[in-house]
């Protein structure tokens, strides 16, 4: 079961750093197959794997990424993706379960399973039969992020660690080298290119909302993201080179590791072409699309609307404009703020121009 994420003004983060942390930004693009539905800006490297895999293939990923995620996420440094399977290899199998369940008896998302947070689970009851264990994740995660199926058959692999760890290990490894080995390898030059031009900026003087819109050029505003990037350790930024326009925010022990999608800094004189172009295609592709593009010229005729009035303006359904704005937003073109508890949206001129301006660069060497 995998969870998709004060003064800010204050601490300075002196051991915040963007790294290329190949274990991590591996697994990150590992959870991005198995989760991604076709939002635009996904690299299309996604898309294609997912194609070449058969449906027991695509399950198992799934089983092993989301079901199990808790049990393999990466909890400590790794110098190659190699280096954290070999980690693995070397665990015993009731290490996997125990890192799973103890995690789940620190989650509760929904606002009405807060009051169990405290309290201990019995772990008997809970794994007496698959549907106490598929009912515990509902309570603790709810029901949108609790897929039955999935969890049903998660259920018979956690009451038998050795065949736990067999699943876990042998789908990893089949997975690294039928798929993630080659495009680790066509990647990672350029992921390297992105950490030195940001490591070469001074960024010791910035808040760390500072930087977090510095190098990921967006804002947090989810309380419960604002709590934990005030009192984490350390941040850590990896640009990954699957994730696009969208960031994904997750805690492992004290540190705090956010994934932006790779690029450049704004400004810098360095020009990589397949940066300039996975983030021209990035925004483009959020354009490509007729109701996207209606929103935006909704709102850029009316001026800031909230959501809605556009889910009213155009008929569609709550989760399919809000699954627009959230597309729309994370490649900039919609600015987003809170009036009277509501969400409002106004248009990102700026963004705009810049995205003609890139193209124009790209294609006809015009600044």
């Amino acid at each position: 079961m995998s969870p998709f994420a004060l003064n800010l003004e204050k601490p300075k983060v002196e051991t915040s750093i963007v790294s290329l942390e190949p274990a991590i930004n591996c697994f990150g693009s590992m959870i991005l197959l198995a989760k991604n539905e076709g939002d635009p800006g996904i690299h299309e490297w996604v898309e294609k794997t997912r194609a070449q895999m058969n449906a027991e293939e695509f399950f198992n990923h799934r089983l092993v990424t989301i079901g199990f995620y808790y049990a393999i996420v990466p909890r400590e440094k790794s110098n190659s993706f190699e280096a954290y399977l070999e980690g693995l290899d070397q665990m015993q199998p009731s290490a996997f379960r125990d890192n799973l369940l103890n995690s789940y008896a620190t989650i509760c998302i929904p606002e009405e399973a807060q009051k169990d947070k405290d309290s201990p689970v019995n772990w008997d009851e809970v794994l007496s039969s698959a549907e106490n264990y598929v009912e515990f994740l509902r309570r603790r995660f709810g029901d949108e992020l609790t897929e039955v199926e999935l969890e049903t058959r998660a259920y018979q692999y956690v009451i038998d660690p050795a065949a736990l760890k067999q699943l876990i290990t042998s789908h990893l490894r089949w997975f690294w080298k039928s798929h993630l080995q080659p495009e680790w390898t066509r990647v990672r030059p350029m992921l390297e290119e992105s950490v030195r031009a940001f490591n070469q900026i001074d960024m010791s003087a910035m808040t760390r909302q500072e930087l977090v819109r510095f190098i990921t050029g967006k804002e947090f505003d989810e309380p419960k993201w604002l709590d934990i990037l005030e009192t984490a350790n350390e941040l850590v930024f990896v640009p990954n080179a699957h994730i696009g326009p969208y960031i994904h925010k997750t805690q492992l022990n004290d540190k705090y590791y956010i994934y932006f999608g790779a690029h450049l800094p704004e400004g810098s004189k360095i020009h990589i072409p397949e940066l300039d172009r996975a983030e021209i295609v990035a925004r483009l592709s959020a354009l490509a699309d007729d109701t996207r593009l209606r929103i935006l010229q909704m709102i850029s005729e009316r001026g800031e609307m909230r959501a809605q009035d556009i889910i009213d303006e155009t008929g569609l359904s709550q989760p399919s404009v809000s699954r627009y704005l959230v597309q729309l937003t994370a490649t900039g073109y919609l600015q987003e703020r809170r009036v009277n508890g509501a969400k409002a949206y106004t248009l990102n001129y700026d963004r705009i121009e810049k995205t003609l301006k890139a193209v124009s660069a790209f294609l006809l060497n015009r600044s």
